[in-house]
C-alpha cells in the first residue's frame, strides 16, 4: 500500500484505486476488474457531490462502504491541490501516456450542480497538459444551456483530448430510475446544435426492464440527431444492486454471480431486436443509420473521425477502429479481413498512428 501525505489527508492505493478518506478518487486501467480506462472523482462523496439520481440498478450500491453515507464526509476534506495529485498519477502511467480514456466523476454525475465547474477545471488542466485522451463524460442531468455553451467555449481551446458527453437515456419501465427523460431529449438536443462531441447511450440494461413503446418514441425523437452516434450497453450487477432492486420490489434479471461487478452483456436476441427498432425508424425516417456500437470506446472514438466496421465474430460493431489510432492488431483469430481494411483505410486517411492499442475488451 502507497501512502501520500497532503495537507492533513492520506490517498492511499488499494489494488486498483486510489483512495481518499475510504472513497475512490481514482481508479487506474486493471485486468481483473476488467477496467481499462481511468475513474477521475476529485472530490469527496458528501450530500452536495454525491449523485441525486438514485438510480434502483446504480453500480455505486456495491460500493457499501461510502455510498450510502455521505454524512461520514462532512468533517473531512481533500486536498487543495487533488486535482493535479491525480492527474499526475494518471500520467506517470503508461496507460495514461498512450491516451487510455479518463472518465469524470463516475462516482456521481459530472453534470449535477456541484461539478460543473469541476468539470470545466480538469478539462482546462488536461488541455493545459497537452494531453491526448479519450475523455467519458456520462450524464443523466440537463446542465443548463449557458453551462453547455461554456463547455463548448472550452472544447474550443487548442487541444488533443477526444472529449465525448455520453447521454444515459435507458427504454425502462417505470420504478428502475428517475431522472427525465424529457431533460436527457434535450440534452442531446442542444449538444448536438452546439456542435459538442455526445452519444445517445442508449444501454437498454436488461430485457425484463424493456419498454418497448418508449423504445420506439426515443428513437423517432432522437435519430434524427444521433443516427451515427448510438450505443448499447448491459448491466454491471453485484449482491448490492440486487438488493437495492429487491428493496424496492424490482425485477431482478438473472445474472452470473461467479461475475460481480462485471457487466452482464446483452442477450443476441434481444440486441437483434433493439438494432431492427432502430433500423425501421431509420428507414421509415429515410436516415442514415450509422454504426450502432457496443461501448464507450466506440462512441468517444465515432466522434472523433475513425471509423468503425462490423466485427464479423459477433456480428457487432466493436473496438477494431483502434487500428486507425493505435496501429496495432487486437488479437482475433477471424477477424483478418477486417483489418485488413482499417489498416487500408488508416493509410487513406493518413492518420498519425500510435506504437500500441488500448487493450479495452471488444464487447
Amino acid at each position: 500500500m502507497n501512502t501520500d501525505n497532503n495537507t492533513g489527508s492520506e490517498i492511499t492505493l488499494q489494488s486498483s484505486q486510489y483512495m481518499l478518506h475510504g472513497f475512490p478518487v481514482l481508479g487506474v486501467p486493471d485486468e481483473g476488474r476488467a477496467v481499462k480506462y481511468f475513474s477521475l472523482n476529485p472530490f469527496l462523496p458528501n450530500a452536495q457531490n454525491r449523485c441525486p439520481i438514485e438510480c434502483a440498478y446504480c453500480v455505486c450500491h456495491q460500493d457499501r462502504d461510502w455510498h450510502h453515507y455521505p454524512q461520514n464526509f462532512q468533517d473531512v476534506s481533500a486536498p487543495v491541490d487533488l486535482l493535479d495529485l491525480l492527474l499526475d498519477r494518471i500520467f506517470a502511467t503508461q496507460e495514461g501516456q498512450k491516451g487510455f480514456p479518463i472518465s469524470l466523476c463516475d462516482y456521481s454525475d459530472p453534470f449535477i450542480p456541484a461539478h460543473r465547474e469541476r468539470v470545466l477545471s480538469i478539462l482546462d488542466a488536461l488541455i493545459d497538459r497537452k494531453a491526448a485522451n479519450m475523455v467519458y463524460i456520462t450524464t443523466k442531468v440537463h446542465p443548463g444551456q449557458s453551462f453547455l455553451e461554456r463547455l463548448k467555449t472550452t472544447l474550443e481551446r487548442p487541444h488533443s483530448l477526444r472529449v465525448t458527453v455520453f447521454v444515459s437515456l435507458p427504454p425502462l419501465k417505470p420504478g428502475y430510475e428517475q431522472a427525465s427523460i424529457e431533460s436527457r431529449v434535450q440534452l442531446l438536443q442542444d449538444l448536438v446544435n452546439l456542435g459538442i462531441p455526445c452519444c445517445w447511450y442508449l444501454r437498454p440494461l436488461v430485457e425484463e426492464w424493456f419498454d418497448e413503446t418508449l423504445m420506439w418514441q426515443l428513437a423517432r425523437t432522437l435519430l434524427p440527431h444521433v443516427s451515427r452516434h448510438v450505443i448499447l450497453s448491459g448491466l454491471v450487477m453485484s449482491e448490492e444492486i440486487e438488493a437495492s432492486l429487491l428493496k424496492q420490489e424490482l425485477i431482478v434479471p438473472e445474472w452470473d454471480r461467479t461475475q460481480p461487478g462485471r457487466k452482464q452483456y446483452l442477450s443476441l436476441e434481444f440486441e437483434s431486436k433493439l438494432r431492427s427498432i432502430l433500423s425501421s425508424v431509420a428507414s421509415e425516417q429515410n436516415i442514415s443509420l450509422g454504426p450502432v456500437m457496443g461501448h464507450r470506446l466506440c462512441g468517444t472514438n465515432g466522434n472523433h473521425a475513425y471509423g468503425c466496421l462490423i466485427c464479423a465474430k459477433q456480428n457487432r460493431y466493436c473496438q477494431l477502429f483502434q487500428l486507425h489510432h493505435y496501429g496495432e492488431a487486437i488479437a482475433a483469430e477471424d477477424n483478418q479481413r477486417l483489418k485488413t481494411l482499417l489498416r487500408q483505410d488508416s493509410v487513406k486517411l493518413g492518420l498519425s498512428l500510435q506504437p500500441e492499442p488500448s487493450t479495452e475488451e471488444c464487447q
